[in-house]
């Protein structure tokens, strides 16, 4: 009976297994940003600058691995800065004005190790590949919508008072949150650092809109935990 328990285990239990069980923290870089975007009629002029950095977040990830395959779950937060200025013939330019852009993000991948790997310095190591589902939420990008909004539609006169202002502009931003649902695909490197359980993700989020007039986005996750 012994033996025979052993020999189901070799065959169920992959040798090049890490934890069964798994979470951690992450850290995302998206590798898109916002573009230049230029508006200009009637005397009106806007400018939304490009962002000169890709936005970066943290998440928590949790996962559940057996005999090669995995189900994962995870959840994250970016942000980016970028600047935008508006005038008019009368009254001149105001700006540039530093501005914000965030989303929230939550995904569920299902993967699979293809093969394992040796690499220098690390006992363990596998490559990985899968897909899944996602949903995020995202901030507007400063547009003419949004400075028509906080000046009440008279971009003739910029002449309003601050707290005004504020308070029409998170109006604004409530109101025209981007929330989009989509499928990804990704390719992983999954190692052990000393006692961390710790992956390296490519991922590409058929997600239209999250980056105003782009299908999709570019992804890279790192992500580092326990496993057991």
């Amino acid at each position: 009976m012994k033996k025979l328990l052993s020999t189901l285990m070799i065959l169920f239990v992959p040798s090049s297994a890490f934890g069964l069980i798994g979470f951690g923290m992450q850290g995302v870089s998206d590798l898109s940003k916002f573009e230049t975007y230029t508006y200009s009629d009637g005397g009106v002029n806007i400018n939304s600058y490009a962002m000169e950095s890709n936005p970066f977040g943290l998440g928590g990830y949790g996962f559940i691995d057996l005999f090669g395959y995995a189900l994962e779950a995870e959840v994250d937060v970016a942000a980016g800065e970028y600047e935008f200025d508006f005038g008019n013939e009368i009254m001149g330019t105001v700006g540039p004005i530093p501005f914000g852009w965030a989303r929230v993000s939550y995904a569920f991948t299902f993967k699979k190790n293809i093969m394992d790997i040796s690499i220098p310095f690390l006992a363990k190591a596998a490559i990985n590949a899968g897909g899944g589902f996602g949903s995020h939420l995202s901030t507007p990008r400063a547009d003419f919508g949004m400075v028509q909004a906080l000046f009440d539609g008279d971009l003739m006169d910029l002449n309003v008072d601050q707290d005004v202002i504020k308070d029409r502009l998170g109006d604004y931003l409530k109101d025209n949150l981007t929330e989009t649902n989509g499928l990804h695909l990704q390719a992983g490197l999954r190692f052990k650092v000393l006692v961390l359980d710790t992956h390296l993700n490519a991922r590409y989020n058929l997600a239209k809109d999250v980056y105003t007039g782009k299908n999709g986005f570019l992804q890279l996750a790192f992500k580092t935990g326990f496993a057991f």
